[in-house]
């Protein structure tokens, strides 16, 4: 490698190695260097070598993705190369890119992920998520859509305070009980009730108070 001083490119060099990187990349002995990225044209980096200047491309390997000032590890081999990975960043205070083209799997025995600041997640049009068992543990948690679906074997659900606002309410139950273990108020401007078969009401003390009319009515009235 040339220890020759590092010279800032002129139009001249620059129009001389502005061939298109597929066009005049070889299949000879490449050269590696350190080399200051100064200029970008699209996917093209223009590398500042100690040989002159040399439009590269960031190499499939580089998931890191390139920056105007970055100093990185290229390869070149005839009038083009590849940009193998980035030494420095010239902005770290900045958001990294990692990216690469296509899709992506990754595999290994387990992954953690710790970030200091918080997780962004933009899954698009769709998020799918599998496990044979899952545990989240919020310190508060906030869900907001425009419709949630749920389908359970069992569901078991444990609160110390809830309180449920709908504009609008159903509940259909094959069997339902109901236990509440000191009071229980229903404020409403209207309630009826309709039951098929029977309908009982055990008390210590009931009262029945009708501000305008008290109605009982049936083929049979037995009190007392």
């Amino acid at each position: 490698m040339n220890t020759a001083p590092i010279t800032a490119p002129t139009p001249e060099s620059l129009s001389r190695t502005a061939t298109p990187p597929a066009a005049s990349l070889g299949q000879g002995r490449a050269h590696q260097y350190h080399a200051r990225l100064v200029m970008r044209d699209g996917r093209r980096f223009c590398a500042l070598t100690d040989d002159g200047a040399v439009w590269v491309v960031p190499a499939a390997g580089c998931l890191l993705q390139p920056a105007v000032g970055d100093m990185a590890l290229v390869s070149i081999a005839g009038a083009g190369g590849y940009v193998l990975n980035i030494l420095e960043r010239a902005r770290p205070e900045q958001d990294a890119v990692v990216a690469v083209p296509g899709g992506l799997r990754l595999e290994a025995g387990k992954v953690e992920i710790a970030a200091r600041d918080g997780v962004e997640m933009e899954a698009g049009g769709q998020l799918q998520l599998r496990a044979g068992a899952a545990r989240m543990r919020f310190g508060t948690l906030a869900i907001e859509g425009a419709t949630l679906h749920a389908r359970w074997t069992q569901r078991v659900e444990v609160s110390q305070q809830r309180i449920d606002i709908a504009s609008h309410a159903e509940s259909h139950w094959g069997y339902s009980l109901r236990r509440i273990g000191t009071h229980e108020e229903v404020t409403a401007a209207s309630i009826r009730q309709l039951v098929t078969r029977d309908w009982s009401v055990r008390a210590g003390t009931a009262g029945l108070v009708g501000r305008d009319r008290v109605a009982i009515d049936g083929d049979a009235v037995q009190i007392g």
